[in-house]
């Protein structure tokens, strides 16, 4: 899912996702092939993250391309933590940025310059139902220009070791009218203490930011060191 929340690997912990990414637009299909996403806990509530994708585009008029796509990094520090069945809060400033001699103007995938996402992320547990927000401000060159996001994720357990998910989540130009409003439903499924499978599929309901993306689909392996 896109929206985050509270939650950290623990102390000494490593989660590692390794994924596949596919995103359909009118006219061209994209993939990230493979996503690496791996993320520390430091103490019981502190994450260090580093992404790194590699994207692969097919166009549907002919031509493909490939290469490396912006790196992010970041730190997750949980400050509210009221126990389990209650609120709990944090906030995960993230960096993203060109890779060293990647070329954006080159490869057309990775953005030029350096963009900050300023996030609060919120969980609660209702009933067996957990509900988690994030809201925040993507701060990015003036030629891409600053951006809102929020999100919102309903996950249920249906059984052990088995979780549903539904999200909305939704980014707004600062200073236009333009948005992107995303609606994904996806599940987690516990394989064994160590791996846990995250598969998730959703389209564009409304996209003026860019391309209108018709399908996204992720499929990843989450392991727990």
């Amino acid at each position: 899912m896109i929206t985050d929340d509270p939650g950290t690997p623990g102390d000494g912990n490593w989660e590692i996702n390794i994924a596949a990414l596919s995103n359909r637009t009118a006219d061209a299909k994209f993939y990230q092939l493979p996503l690496l996403d791996a993320n520390y806990g430091v103490g019981d509530r502190i994450q260090l993250k580093f992404e790194m994708p590699w994207m692969v585009e097919h166009g549907d008029v002919g031509g493909s391309r490939d290469g490396l796509n912006d790196g992010l990094a970041g730190v997750k520090w949980r400050f509210y933590d009221a126990g389990e069945n209650d609120w709990q809060i944090s906030t995960y400033p993230q960096v993203q940025f060109c890779f060293p001699g990647s070329n954006p103007a080159q490869n057309g995938f990775a953005d030029s310059g350096t963009s900050y996402l300023l996030p609060l992320e919120f969980v609660r547990t209702f009933e067996g139902w957990d509900l988690n927000f994030e809201v925040g401000r993507w701060l990015r060159p003036t030629s891409q220009g600053d951006t809102w996001i929020g999100g919102a994720v309903l996950t249920k357990v249906v059984q052990k070791g088995f979780e549903v998910i539904a999200e909305l989540h939704d980014e707004v130009a600062v200073h236009a009218t333009q948005n992107e409003l995303i609606f994904n439903i996806g599940a987690r499924y516990e394989l064994s203490e160590r791996y846990t499978l995250l598969f998730s599929a959703g389209h564009d309901l409304r996209n003026t930011l860019g391309e209108k993306n018709m399908l996204m689909t992720y499929v990843g392996l989450q392991l727990h060191l």
